[in-house]
């Protein structure tokens, strides 16, 4: 199959012939609509405003639960379905409706790289506004579904994949059926099967208790790029990102390209993107829930931050960071909330030291661990990088190791860069030479995940930056048991590995890094 547009728009006319629930009006119109929607849209910034934007006031909609999707009622499962068909019956209508399924999508998209016109609004990725302008995203899109639908009670399901479980670690077989407005052609076939596990690399016990023990809300949820540079957290590092490019498929592989879910372009036309999104959000009610000096921001430029959005009448609507923090300010709670099953000890700064930290002297100085005259190339083989332990590291690696401090250390690879059209994951260990894509992420030499999700198909850079992802900082915590086997080899040994959409050693793989450090926690 050739390269090119037509697998998108022979996708979407399948769809258009299969969907028997949306509306006759919507069928007749099919075969018009589905020709606009381009595997990469031109123009994403949203419809003009007629005016300025009416500030937001929360706490008027009654609070009800976010449920699993694999625990919902039929009831329910009618109810998100019948939303869905309203917006894609607006979009039928007209396609520049901002509440209508295709401009929903476009917010999205507008937020995370822009259109092949090279214009885009604020970049939440990689950023401390990761969490919260999802929040507020979904929080627009679900009342769209509320008034779609006619049902008060509706709310958002979340795509269960932080519960150690086969049965909610699969794709939520309510957006598989092809007569539903729940589905998307464009996403992995062998993936959403049942029964297809989504790797442990990505939601398994180690890797949700990397994110949900994250110490502060910057290791979690992303830092302020006002002032490091772009730093995404492991919430969007390891389960987001995967999630993602698991349900599409690989940029280079038919029938989709990377279209939908396996491209932030296009990845909201997917309705099972917000189910993903809800549990993204969840995991963050979920940290703040884990343990008490798991605090967000204070800062006033992240509290005051707003963003405009339509709301489900057409109004152009402000939303401050400070008018999601709580999610009953937005009508929901989440029915359960997700615990790490292998807890790490989360100490830091923020935590009281024991008496014994007070004797210990932490170096000023970074380790060096690869310096950065020239950036590196990540292949499709891992490549490991080794430095001794200097002698200022060893006393208070040891007192870590042993439970005698609470001062963790963290491990900084710098300036990672990805190109814009393609999605790229390497898993990174400590101390573990031999690592491969097949090495196991239960255990302490695993320490998190570097990766991005594609921005745009191969055929369609134009408007893009060279590299999406330049000058990226990912951090990883050196916690005790990892602090133990530095501590036993007196070196740090920082092992790359490549990987795929399903864990395995990629075909092909594209990814440039600078200088590797290690630190203490501030």
């Amino acid at each position: 199959m050739s390269h090119s547009h037509t697998s998108r728009r022979q996708a979407l006319q399948h769809l258009a012939s299969l969907t028997a629930g949306f509306s006759l009006w919507s069928l007749q119109h099919s075969a018009a609509w589905a020709q606009n929607p381009a595997d990469n849209p031109q123009n994403c910034a949203p419809p003009p405003p007629p005016g300025p934007a009416t500030p937001f006031q929360g706490g008027k909609i009654a609070v009800k639960p976010r449920k699993s999707a694999f625990a919902l009622t039929d009831a329910e499962i009618a109810s998100l379905t019948k939303g869905w068909q309203g917006l894609r019956d607006i979009t039928a209508q007209n396609p520049n409706s901002p509440t209508g399924w295709l401009r929903q999508s476009y917010v999205h998209c507008w937020a995370c790289g822009g259109g092949t016109d090279g214009q885009q609004g604020e970049e939440i990725h990689s950023s401390w506004w990761f969490p919260p302008w999802h929040r507020a995203y979904l929080f627009f899109l679900e009342r769209a579904l509320v008034k779609a639908s006619g049902d008060p009670d509706l709310r958002l399901p979340y795509w269960d994949w932080s519960t150690q479980s086969p049965s909610t670690q699969t794709f939520p077989q309510i957006y598989a059926s092809t007569g539903s407005a729940l589905y998307d052609p464009l996403r992995n076939p062998a993936n959403v099967m049942p029964g297809a596990r989504i790797p442990a690399a990505f939601v398994g016990p180690k890797a949700m208790s990397i994110v949900l023990n994250s110490p502060t809300y910057a290791l979690f949820g992303g830092v302020n790029t006002a002032i490091g540079g772009g730093s995404p957290g492991a919430l969007e590092t390891i389960p987001h990102n995967h999630v993602h490019v698991w349900t599409g498929t690989d940029g280079s592989q038919s029938p989709n390209y990377g279209s939908d879910m396996g491209v932030l372009s296009t990845a909201a036309r997917d309705p099972v993107f917000f189910a993903h999104h809800s549990n993204v959000d969840r995991m963050w009610s979920s940290w703040v829930a884990v343990d008490p000096s798991h605090t967000n921001p204070p800062d006033a430029d992240w509290n005051g931050h707003a963003w405009n959005f339509y709301d489900e009448n057409g109004v152009w609507t402000s939303m401050k960071v400070s008018d999601v923090v709580n999610s009953e300010n937005l009508g929901y709670v989440y029915d359960s909330l997700a615990t790490p099953t292998k807890p790490v000890r989360t100490a830091g700064a923020s935590q009281p030291a024991p008496a014994e930290n007070a004797a210990l002297a932490h170096p000023a100085q970074p380790l060096v661990v690869l310096a950065a005259p020239q950036k590196r190339n990540l292949g499709t083989a891992p490549v490991t990088h080794k430095a001794a332990l200097p002698e200022g590291f060893r006393k208070p690696l040891a007192a870590l190791a042993a439970n005698q401090s609470s001062r963790l250390y963290l491990l900084h690879i710098d300036d990672v860069t990805t190109p814009p059209d393609r999605s790229v994951s390497a898993k990174v260990y400590v101390n573990l030479p031999n690592a491969n894509a097949s090495t196991t992420t239960e255990s302490p030499n695993f320490v998190g995940m570097i990766s991005s999700v594609a921005k745009t198909t191969p055929a369609n850079t134009a408007g893009h930056a060279a590299h999406h992802q330049a000058g990226i900082r990912y951090s990883f915590v050196i916690d005790e048991e990892t602090a133990r086997l530095i501590a036993r080899d007196k070196a740090v040994t920082v092992t790359l590995v490549p990987v795929d959409s399903n864990g395995a050693t990629p075909r092909r793989s594209q990814l440039n890094y600078g200088r590797i450090t290690l630190t203490p926690l501030p």
